[in-house]
């Protein structure tokens, strides 16, 4: 069953630690606490992700049941859809925490301007769902067409030409949800910091540490 109970406990021990950590954050800091309302803006992101993985598969289900049979391993019947939402509701909350989580990091952590507001978060949210939605409806259009993953000779034992094709078409589908994610997250991040203002001395930083920690040429042994 994929509503088992080891992501509800997961959930509720993340819920319970953000709990403790805000409690502390505001018993130090009080009027400058900002803790509960950084998890509270990463719940909120993992509820919309929830809600377009539950949307997406309870869909793409309907489409193809194969491609959740066959590549996810749930078993056949009158509760696949719903099984298959479920999951996606799973995996859609922890790519929302992750996403959420990714953008306070760049928007309050690593920016050379002040913090981002959170309001001005909260109102720029729309742009990785919506980039999502789009990436999943335009990268479909392409299944018809491309099939670098070779499902027509992997499949061609399993199911018909139709099959295979909806099969492929809800492959692309999920792709072009994480592809949509990541780039809508990445014009949101680039907004809210102002284009590049906060995000390239960041990257500079990195690619100096990085050049920092190369080996230097190796010198000729002595003798």
């Amino acid at each position: 069953m994929t509503h088992s109970p080891s992501f509800s406990n997961r959930l509720l021990l993340l819920v319970a630690l953000m709990a403790v950590i805000s409690a502390i954050d505001f018993y130090r800091n009080r009027s400058q606490a900002t803790k509960f309302r950084e998890y509270g803006f990463i719940v909120l992101t993992g509820l919309l992700g929830a809600g377009v993985g539950f949307g997406n598969d309870l869909i793409t289900s309907s489409i193809s049941p194969d491609y959740f049979i066959l590549g996810k391993g749930l078993e056949k019947g009158p509760d696949l859809r719903m099984e298959a939402a479920l999951m996606g509701l799973q995996v859609g909350f922890s790519g929302g925490v992750i996403a959420g989580a990714i953008c306070l990091f760049v928007t309050r952590r690593k920016s050379v301007q002040p913090p981002v507001d959170f309001s001005r978060l909260l109102k720029k949210l729309w742009i990785p769902v919506a980039g999502a939605i789009l990436g999943g409806i335009m990268l479909a259009a392409l299944s018809p067409r491309f099939d670098p993953a070779n499902f027509a000779a992997q499949l061609d034992t399993l199911l018909n030409p139709d099959g295979i094709n909806r099969f492929r078409e809800v492959w692309w589908i999920h792709v072009g949800l994480y592809a949509g994610l990541v780039a809508g997250l990445a014009v949101m991040i680039l907004q809210v910091v102002n284009r590049f203002d906060g995000l390239l001395p960041f990257f500079l930083s990195f690619w100096r540490g990085a050049r920092s920690r190369r080996p230097g040429p190796c010198s000729r042994p002595p003798g």
